[in-house]
């Protein structure tokens, strides 16, 4: 009998998520800029290592997720980020691809291979340096050919298109807005809110604990080349995210739509940022040993996780559906939001 809720669902028993650290969101073409995505993961794999006390010993699986390749190490990225991080040779390395979801999808992972008694530990790195994404071409293996087309595009631009919907992911989201009646001006106030909040956060001090400065340091592994950040011109020191600001919906207002009639200008979308964070995901046993021994909390419970897929033309909606089938298989109800409390 098919479910009323369809997808893919987990429910976990007992798995905690010990600690979570990242490196500062910056702006492409920014300070992380020149920085391959394989060393934003291991700065961000060690700092949570470090700040954890859990010993790389002790990670039995490492499960990373990279979208777009910064470099030509990007076959050995999970790899290296678990070996330079400090966890034995003999422990596996994967990579994950979910799109938006590959965050999520990592302590997805991560929850079953704990459950599933494949380990105690693990540690998950997510890592993206939008800056690094490559001009590419898949066409001139055999060579360039008299008058043919020189295919050289920009792959970051290219892989937003959908060829099975024919669209880019700015027209899936012009489609939603369309389908729920969503306006130009409900996007701008929704955006100026949201940076007016994280200007905010950023003031009060709110993400100092999840932050790791990035500075100029060597990552050695013995035996193998040496690795490492090396922070460009005056810069000794990234801290701070850097992409946030005030925002005036007035301000977002007189910004011109992608589109023609659309709801998206370059203030009210997603930012460009190049980053990496990381965490580690325990069983129950592991995690109270891990308290009693650090005197701490785990961060938080991983509880379930769900995964919906929906048409390409709508790409943007699929948490909804996640969401509800979650909520549905867990047993759980969607309480107030903070503005309703």
């Amino acid at each position: 009998m098919a479910s009323a809720y369809p997808g893919l669902f987990n429910a976990f028993q007992d798995i905690w998520i010990l600690d979570g650290l990242r490196t500062p969101m910056v702006d492409y073409c920014g300070a992380l800029g020149h920085i391959s995505p394989t060393d934003l993961g291991i700065k961000a794999a060690r700092a949570v290592l470090q700040r954890s006390g859990v010993a790389g010993e002790q990670i039995e699986s490492v499960l990373t997720g990279n979208m777009a390749p910064g470099d030509f190490d990007q076959f050995f990225l999970p790899r290296h980020i678990g070996l330079y991080a400090g966890v034995p040779l003999t422990v596996p390395a994967l990579m994950a691809q979910r799109i938006c979801g590959t965050g999520f999808e990592l302590f997805r992972q991560a929850g079953e291979h704990v459950q599933g008694g494949a380990c105690e530990a693990a540690l998950v790195v997510g890592t993206e340096n939008m800056t690094r994404n490559p001009i590419a071409a898949f066409d001139h293996r055999t060579g360039f050919k008299l008058g043919a087309e020189v295919a050289f595009k920009d792959y970051m631009w290219e892989a937003l298109k959908d060829p099975a919907a024919g669209i880019n992911m700015i027209q899936t989201a012009e489609n939603l807005a369309k389908q729920y009646g969503i306006n130009r001006e409900q996007v701008d106030e929704f955006a100026s809110h949201s940076f007016a909040k994280a200007v905010a956060a950023q003031q009060a001090g709110f993400h100092a604990g999840e932050i790791v400065p990035v500075v100029t340091e060597k990552f050695e592994l013995e035996g193998h080349v040496t690795r490492g950040i090396r922070l460009q011109g005056k810069v000794t020191e990234v801290s701070l995210d850097t992409h946030a600001r005030i925002s005036p919906v007035e301000v977002l207002a007189k910004l011109r739509s992608v589109y023609e009639g659309g709801v998206q200008t370059g203030g009210n979308s997603s930012a460009l940022v190049d980053a990496a964070a990381a965490s580690v995901v325990s069983s129950g046993a592991y995690a109270r040993q891990w308290s009693e021994a650090q005197g701490r909390k785990p961060l938080a419970r991983l509880l379930a996780a769900a995964v919906v897929g929906v048409p390409p033309a709508t790409m943007g909606i699929g948490p909804a559906p996640a969401i509800r089938l979650l909520l549905a298989r867990a047993g759980l109800t969607p309480g107030p939001g903070p503005e309703q409390t």
